[in-house]
């Protein structure tokens, strides 16, 4: 069984767009009049660790802002905010850009630093990452000016960190020369237009964890780590996937500085339509294992953060944990956990 749960335990978006749905019709027209820019940068004092949120699409945002106090009290000193980018002709945004400024905003004015990055990894994006379309340089270069774009944003309004893309192996399916060549081209690009920390996702798998050439980035994202129900019998088990995860990490990327990108447990009830690893759509995505398998209770949650931040703690310069549908903390057992390992070294940061 712990050969299957280490094989498995890391499968979180990658599947995500493999149910159809009605096809991306196109941001709204930009209003007439355009906003007076109004910029308020991001806090300056430096952190001991990045302790922050992970929030894909602007509800989740909206939902963070109207709970900032919380938030503060759980100890976040940033929260990564995903551009939702979508295909039509070109690839863009496909939620108000004065929207997500207003946000970076609106959390650098409660103290809280930003981290952009662009998200393609949703069913909108109008792309089957397992097609001819998804393969090669073709959709990387593609997204090239969005993320020049974005950086160029990031940069005048003070954002702390920022990430070309969310799941980049969606972009070129398996194709590690391809992303590796992306990655390294596009760098010098980025640094022109933008001084802040750039970090780029390298998402794990069945197989492991992608490789790719990524010398001269400041951060390595881990993205995918998912909680199973192995964890109600067998903790120990889910504790080695952990380490196991992270001594791959090191070892693919010697010398580099890491943090873990939505590592998290599902528990629902409630969750995006397309969630792959909802037991509801587990038959269409995973139909080997229980439909039940990655659906875990609220304890378990709280439990299998515990065992995240005392495994990852030294090497990790960083979290940010997922809270969108279904992966949600807040209001949970989880959050006293978070709170307390998140606050156990703020008095460095004051």
């Amino acid at each position: 069984m712990l050969a299957l749960a280490s094989s498995v335990v890391t499968v979180f978006l990658n599947c995500c767009v493999q149910i159809d749905e009605k096809p991306y019709q196109g941001k709204p027209e930009a209003e007439e009049v355009q906003k007076e820019a109004v910029i308020t940068k991001s806090p300056k004092k430096p952190v001991d660790k990045y302790k922050g949120v992970w929030m894909p699409f602007m509800r989740e945002t909206r939902i963070a802002l109207d709970d900032i106090d919380n938030l503060k009290l759980d100890g976040i000193n940033i929260v990564s905010i995903g551009i939702k980018v979508c295909l039509t002709d070109e690839i863009t945004e496909c939620e108000s850009e004065d929207e997500i400024i207003d946000v970076i905003n609106e959390f650098h004015k409660n103290g809280i630093r930003t981290f952009l990055i662009l998200n393609p990894a949703h069913p909108d994006f109008g792309v089957n990452p397992f097609s001819s379309e998804a393969s090669g340089r073709a959709l990387l270069d593609k997204l090239t000016p969005l993320v020049l774009k974005w950086a160029n944003i990031s940069e005048d309004y003070g954002v702390e960190m920022f990430c070309p893309a969310n799941e980049p192996q969606m972009l070129s399916y398996q194709n590690e020369k391809d992303v590796s060549d992306w990655a390294q081209q596009l760098l010098p690009e980025l640094r022109e237009v933008y001084h802040g920390k750039i970090a780029f996702i390298v998402q794990t798998f069945g197989e492991g964890i992608y490789a790719y050439d990524l010398s001269g980035y400041d951060y390595i994202a881990n993205g995918g780590l998912t909680c199973t129900k192995d964890i109600e019998e067998h903790p120990d088990w889910i504790e080695r996937v952990i380490k196991e995860n992270t001594d791959r990490l090191k070892y693919l990327y010697p010398g580099q500085k890491y943090i873990l990108f939505g590592a998290g447990a599902f528990t629902g009830p409630d969750y995006y339509w397309w969630e792959p690893i909802a037991p509801e759509n587990m038959l269409d995505n995973i139909s080997e294992l229980p439909v039940d398998f990655f659906t875990v209770s609220s304890e378990s949650q709280a439990e299998y953060y515990n065992i995240l931040f005392n495994a990852t703690w030294e090497p990790m310069e960083g979290y940010f944990i997922p809270v969108f549908k279904g992966w949600e903390y807040r209001g949970k057992p989880a959050e006293r956990v978070i709170r307390e390992c998140f606050n156990s070294a703020i008095a460095t940061e004051s």
